[in-house]
């Protein structure tokens, strides 16, 4: 093996010859002959050695910031744009720094930290433990894997200062993830966020001290959680049921990750005895075996096919599925309300407002229904929210960024004492005000009393659900996702949003655009006819969306904030005559939906043939 000399020759060598960026280059340098960074160094130059430059250039290119759900990316052993054992160091001193500047000198910090199945999540939750108990925290430390809701619960239980989750959701098995929380219970946002990284990337120019685990135990710096707080948690999860229904068959699926911890543990104790976990996706793994592709997202219908075949095959009523780290879920339900039938899946609009309408309606039942109630959800989510809301008269907060951190803040702002309840598309969903994060427990508490209540009506969810529809007009959404790696994937995003902004295009789908949102920008355009831009002021965020001149149609884009991607939202809605109408109004939806697609495809496509 080379030695650190030898190795900055052949990293020169490289870098003239393009084969790493002149970023990427300046930071593998300082990895090479900074003292901080020595403990990396032979393995360094072993990747060095074997010529993976092109690993070394994504790994090294830029530093790993903050997202909507906090630091997440590849797992890789050295490198600033990727996750290992320095850069989560660096994370959690960069946290303890920040929290150290709050507090009074001398006065006590603590964080809880918990991690979900993946592979080095164990380790890398005990490695920002011993960074923090050395930085003078009060640790509490998960022993097992645990969900991210009940670390959000957590903090707010003890009392802590700041909460750790390492995870990365939904993410392929090679990545992970570093999730801040702050005494709130909810993710960071700015300027706590910018202020974190600050304090990160000032860690990273030093040696960063870690107390032994043996030592930090003994001297009670750090102790592990004990069952209490898991209790509590599910005690809490269920003091939010609205129904007393429970004869329903459900099979349940962790996909390999948490939730039977957190999920199953809630449905059990609320009394759901018709219970199946699948056993084929029951062991927690990170490789997650069994789930097409080894992303264990409920987003995806195929994600979900193993439960269904089991639900039919047993005749179960309902599937429910956890993401790993238990707090989005995916929902099928049989198409014609037979379980030995077809099935279908349900997106995360459709279980928004099933379960928003459904709480809505079953607290008036209970004579808990309040004027001050309010719900909330974000602007790339369904409209048809605001609608029901309008109907039950209370009102709904929906012009908040993409990102459950932003739906907790709103909750802060907006007193918890009237909130109902929240979603995000992405199938996240919080009813209660213990938690400030989305949680599966809750939303499949719900939606299993859903599906229960209606079958004692003699009605199916998708029967439930045309009434909605019925009341208040056909809202259909669609999502179109781009995954775009490394750093020329970075660019061609880049130059997508770019074009959004420059010349975007003035129809779609049949339908003239006339106007964009853009809050990156902070302007309204007028774009047919074109006019003057007017302020915008909040929020902000790298998101424009398009408004059409149909009532109720519109498009969103915008980068994603944990992943590689992409995403395009589009949203189309039909008015219905009664129920005579409804599958007219369906078809026309889902017509103008694809030609919709249609088009921003070939938008999107002749930009970056341009760029590429």
């Amino acid at each position: 093996m080379s030695d650190a000399a030898g190795a900055v020759t052949r990293l020169d060598d490289a870098e003239r010859a393009g084969k790493v960026s002149a970023v990427a280059a300046a930071n593998i340098r300082r990895w090479l002959v900074e003292d901080p960074f020595r403990p990396y160094r032979s393995q360094l130059i072993e990747e060095i050695d074997r010529g993976a430059w092109g690993k070394l250039d994504d790994a090294f290119y830029a530093v790993l910031e903050f997202g909507t759900g906090g630091r997440r990316g590849k797992m890789y052993p050295v490198g600033t744009n990727v996750l290992n054992d320095r850069t989560m160091a660096e994370s959690a001193r960069g946290l303890a720094d920040f929290v150290a500047r709050k507090k009074h000198p001398g006065e006590p910090r603590s964080c809880v930290i918990a991690h979900d199945t993946r592979h080095q999540s164990p380790e890398f939750a005990e490695l920002c433990a011993r960074v923090l108990a050395a930085a003078g925290f009060r640790v509490i430390l998960f022993r097992g894997h645990r969900s991210t809701p009940l670390l959000s619960f957590a903090v707010r239980h003890l009392h802590c200062d700041a909460g750790i989750m390492i995870t990365a959701s939904h993410n392929p098995p090679s990545d992970n993830g570093f999730k801040c929380y702050s005494s709130t219970g909810g993710q960071v946002i700015p300027p706590d966020d910018r202020g974190i990284i600050d304090c990160v990337q000032a860690a990273s120019d030093r040696e960063i001290p870690e107390k032994p685990m043996d030592e930090a135990l003994a001297d009670g710096s750090i102790r592990y959680a004990g069952p209490e707080v898991d209790t509590a948690y599910i005690t809490s999860v269920v003091g939010e049921s609205v129904s007393h229904a429970r004869d329903l068959s459900i099979v349940y699926t962790p996909l390999h990750g948490v939730g039977e911890t957190s999920v199953a543990a809630t449905l059990r104790t609320a009394g759901f005895r018709g219970l199946r976990v699948l056993e084929s996706q029951r062991t927690p793994d990170g490789d997650f075996p069994t789930v097409p592709g080894h992303v264990a997202n409920p987003e995806y219908p195929q994600t979900l096919q193993a439960a269904i075949d089991e639900a039919r095959r047993i005749g179960a009523e309902l599937v429910l599925a956890s993401d790993p780290d238990a707090d989005r879920i995916g929902v099928a339900v049989p198409a014609a309300g037979d379980p030995h039938g077809d099935w279908t899946t349900l997106d995360g609009n459709q279980i928004g407002v099933l379960l928003a309408a459904f709480v809505m309606k079953q607290s008036e039942d209970l004579g808990r229904l309040r004027s001050d109630h309010y719900l909330v959800t974000t602007m790339v989510s369904t409209e048809m929210t605001r609608a029901l809301a309008l109907r039950e008269g209370i009102r709904t907060e929906d012009n908040l960024l993409v990102g459950f951190k932003w739906i907790a803040d709103r909750i802060e702002q907006s007193g918890p004492a009237s909130f109902l309840f929240a979603f995000e598309e992405s199938h996240g969903y919080l009813k209660g005000s213990d938690v400030r994060d989305k949680d599966a427990s809750v939303a499949a508490l719900l939606f299993a009393e859903l599906a229960a209540t209606v079958k004692d009506r003699k009605q199916t969810v998708l029967e439930y659900l045309d009434d909605l529809y019925i009341d208040v007009g056909h809202y259909g959404e669609r999502l179109i996702t781009r995954t775009c790696e490394g750093r020329q994937g970075h660019a061609q995003i880049q130059a997508i949003m770019e074009a959004f902004r420059t010349r975007p295009p003035r129809e779609i789908g049949g339908l003239t655009l006339r106007e964009v949102c853009d809050y990156q920008l902070h302007q309204r355009r007028p774009l047919n006819p074109p006019g003057e831009p007017t302020p915008l002021p909040y929020p902000s965020g790298d998101l424009v969306i398009f408004q059409a001149d149909r009532p109720g149609c519109r498009f969103a884009a915008r980068p994603s904030g944990t992943e590689p991607k992409i995403k395009f939202y589009l949203f189309a809605r039909t008015e219905v005559d009664g129920p005579d109408s409804l599958p007219t109004a369906k078809w026309t939806t889902r017509d103008l939906l694809g030609q919709m697609e249609a088009d921003l495809h070939r938008f999107i496509d002749e930009v970056t043939q341009v760029s590429s």
